[in-house]
């Protein structure tokens, strides 16, 4: 953690509330894709970033530096706060089941991975939903294995051996979809 979140932090716990501006500064983007990746909702995405952040700023006493970092703490939260929405909502398709990489406008040089796209869209639904949310954070959200692993409840190493044997089964079973993967990420931010 840096010196200004770990300021903020205290800060907060004193009762200086408006230091949490800027916690939501630095992390309102990673929040608000983390969740979109999930949902491919704007408005819900938004909505549930939102209750994230008010759900931290409640709980920001029960905050431990020793336990992890914030970042992790943030992803949780957020995590937390869409299958709650989730379980109010009960969709008609189990959430933790389901990843689709939403409609996105490709550019000229990506068009001809569009087709691409679909098979690893595909590929992607026959891994476990452990698997999914490991491709997720570290693909999508740019997570460090050590935050998976706090997230993710798991150790940082567990993380890395998972992560490298998803990705290494991919490449057997389809050559083509990291850089496909990875292509559309880069269009999408």
């Amino acid at each position: 953690m840096t010196e200004r979140e770990l300021h903020a932090i205290k800060e907060c716990k004193k009762g200086n509330l408006e230091s949490f501006g800027e916690l939501y500064e630095l992390y309102a983007k990673k929040i608000y894709d983390f969740l979109f990746y999930r949902t491919y909702q704007r408005d819900l995405s938004e909505d549930l970033a939102s209750v994230a952040f008010m759900k931290a700023l409640q709980n920001i006493h029960q905050f431990d530096t020793t336990k992890g970092s914030f970042s992790s703490w943030m992803y949780r939260i957020a995590h937390n706060a869409m299958i709650d929405h989730y379980r109010v909502q009960k969709p008609d398709v189990d959430i933790e089941s389901c990843f689709e990489i939403g409609e996105v406008p490709l550019h000229e040089e990506a068009l001809d991975a569009k087709e691409k796209l679909e098979t690893v869209k595909e590929y992607m639904k026959t891994l476990t939903p452990e698997q999914q949310e490991l491709i997720r954070l570290r693909v999508w959200d740019g997570c460090s294995y050590k935050e998976i692993g706090e997230i993710m409840k798991k150790s940082e190493g567990s993380c890395k051996v998972m992560f490298s044997r998803v990705i290494a089964q991919m490449r057997k079973d389809l050559p083509f979809a990291l850089p496909v993967v990875l292509l559309v990420r880069m269009y999408t931010e």
